[in-house]
């Protein structure tokens, strides 16, 4: 714990934030408490992690069926709530490797200039990945299957941005 003292940073709070929860320091018994529950939270992300699975699955398809007519910022909006959603709760939960997953999902996201059917394939195959580790709850960071989907995921960003590149000099 004092390591981590060590290295935090200390932002002073606005005075509106000040206003709602106080001055002064925590008492140290709360913050040990807090994180002790986060430490030991044995609470079950299976159904939470599916509900965003499923709104993830619903924009999709939203997205496919109006390709090109809308605007790309609302479309990458669609597509990355439930991602951005499923990145901050996994953790919490124990679920690190979808955490990371979801993670280069994102940058993947914000740095494509279109949404297209290959763009489409790689989000839907994310999709296909995240729902297989929720469902056999592989908690941490998966190991070395962790790793390969890891590998499998950048590899795939790193094939759409080449043939997007190819496509651009032709």
């Amino acid at each position: 714990m004092d390591e981590i003292r060590k290295k935090a940073k200390t932002y002073k709070a606005s005075l509106m934030l000040q206003n709602k929860v106080g001055k002064g320091p925590l008492d140290q018994k709360i913050v040990e408490k807090a994180q002790n529950a986060i430490d030991n939270n044995e609470v079950d992300f299976t159904p939470l992690g599916l509900q965003f699975l499923e709104k993830l699955s619903e924009n999709l398809n939203k997205v496919e069926k109006e390709l090109g007519s809308t605007n790309l910022e609302e479309q990458k909006q669609l597509i990355t709530r439930p991602v951005m959603e499923l990145k901050a709760n996994a953790t919490i939960f124990h679920y690190s490797l979808i955490g990371n997953l979801a993670n280069i999902m994102l940058s993947f996201l914000e740095s494509i200039n279109e949404i297209d059917k290959d763009a489409l394939s790689i989000v839907r195959a994310h999709h296909t990945t995240l729902n297989a580790i929720i469902l056999k709850k592989m908690k941490g960071d998966g190991g070395q299957n962790g790793e390969i989907f890891m590998s499998e995921l950048k590899q795939a960003c790193a094939r759409y941005y080449s043939k997007k590149k190819k496509e651009k000099q032709a």
